[in-house]
């Protein structure tokens, strides 16, 4: 059932909602490019620049930024179903995909394994490092927008060293069974590797369930943090060695204290701190542990339940209309993402674009990813503006 915000009472996400100020004419369902800044980030990035920007209080604020930093690990492993101590924070997916592949020492002739459609931050990581090495690039194919598991199999009984994919297509919303891909890429001796930017956060996930070697996700999407921050995360014992390709000063256990910094005899860390190089962005740090924290306190099972309500409503509201919800048969493989296919898909973008309804033109589609926050009466909107468009648009053969 979807949530409704006139139950103020006795609705125990109000305050939760309450945290994004968003004006009553807007209508924001485009999560799965970027979201919105929480109260409480915003709040904790005001403070930050009050300290270090006017000097006003202790402007040292390295302890309380590495509690953040520890907390946030362990949040987002929950978020992702893995231990703390195996999540490393990374500037953004790109950066985590990156070391994941290059962390695996592949070596040249070996074979990388990615879906025919898949988003560009995989694709050309794949490429740089397969060009680099003298590595293979296969491509999956996707007749109907994604790989099936018998197209997966006939790439994989080629020979494969790693399979790169995305939990959730960024352009339609189908969601991989990555439990049913590992075990299948696994019996062929092959490592998976998994971009959750598009899922984790709006679906629950549980990376030991499923088996799968390593994860990355930025935090710009259904985490409710801003550019700069993401998480990487890499299973206890993946099916190949996977290690830190690059290390920084912060790679290393200092202890925290940062008196004596010609002492090069530091130990590495040995959890998921020894991906983490360089210097932290303080001010991503708040906004994604602010996201997080709304997250952890509302829980994804709720969130994800909640928005297959919303795809419910937005699917009965568009019925005999010439617009048309893609909403896949089998519930595992739906997300938070529902796209709309019909006429002239560019010219409705900018219809909803310029009423305030803010979506996203994905391959000629509607992409339509609201989250928690989100209500019946924003969905019953975005109909309501659809139906406009349809029935003043100019009526073109073909078109």
């Amino acid at each position: 059932m979807s949530i409704n915000p006139s139950r103020s009472k006795t609705d125990p996400l109000l305050a939760l909602r309450r945290e994004f100020e968003i004006p009553r004419n807007v209508v924001f369902l485009n999560h799965a490019a970027f979201g919105p800044i929480p109260r409480r980030g915003r709040i904790a990035v005001e403070e930050l620049i009050q300290r270090q920007g006017f000097l006003r209080g202790d402007p040292n604020v390295d302890n309380e930024s590495y509690a953040m930093l520890a907390e946030l690990r362990s949040m987002f492993g929950r978020l992702a179903g893995q231990d703390r101590h195996r999540v490393g924070f990374v500037p953004n997916a790109s950066y985590g995909l990156n070391a994941i592949l290059w962390g695996m020492d592949l070596k040249p002739g070996e074979t990388i394994l990615v879906p025919a459609k898949e988003f560009p931050a995989l694709v050309y990581a794949v490429r740089a490092l397969a060009g680099r090495i003298g590595a293979n690039v296969r491509a999956i194919p996707c007749p109907d927008g994604c790989i099936t598991l018998e197209a997966l199999e006939k790439e994989l009984q080629r020979g494969a060293a790693v399979c790169a994919i995305s939990w959730v297509q960024y352009f339609n919303g189908y969601r991989y069974d990555l439990r049913a891909v590992t075990e299948l890429c696994h019996r062929h001796g092959c490592v998976v590797a998994v971009d959750g930017s598009q899922g984790v956060g709006a679906i629950p996930m549980n990376m030991k369930r499923d088996g799968f070697d390593a994860l990355a996700c930025g935090t710009q999407k259904w985490l409710f943090g801003q550019t700069g921050a993401g998480f990487m995360a890499i299973a206890p014992d993946p099916l190949r060695a996977i290690r830190p390709p690059q290390s920084g000063w912060l790679s290393y256990d200092w202890g925290y204290k940062f008196g004596d910094l010609q002492r090069w005899d530091r130990p590495q860390y040995p959890d998921g701190r020894a991906w983490e190089v360089g210097t932290y962005p303080y001010f991503s740090v708040r906004l994604a542990h602010a996201g997080l924290s709304i997250l952890t306190e509302c829980g994804t099972a709720r969130i994800f339940r909640h928005l297959q309500g919303l795809h419910r409503r937005l699917i009965e509201g568009l019925a005999g209309s010439s617009y048309r919800p893609l909403q896949f048969t089998d519930p595992k493989n739906r997300s938070g993402i529902i796209t709309i296919a019909g006429p002239q898909a560019a010219q409705l973008h900018h219809h909803l674009y310029s009423h305030r309804v803010y979506t996203s033109l994905r391959e000629g589609n509607i992409r339509v990813s609201p989250h928690f926050y989100n209500t019946d009466a924003h969905i019953d909107r975005l109909v309501r503006e659809i139906r406009e468009f349809e029935h003043k648009r100019p009526k073109r053969s073909g078109k």
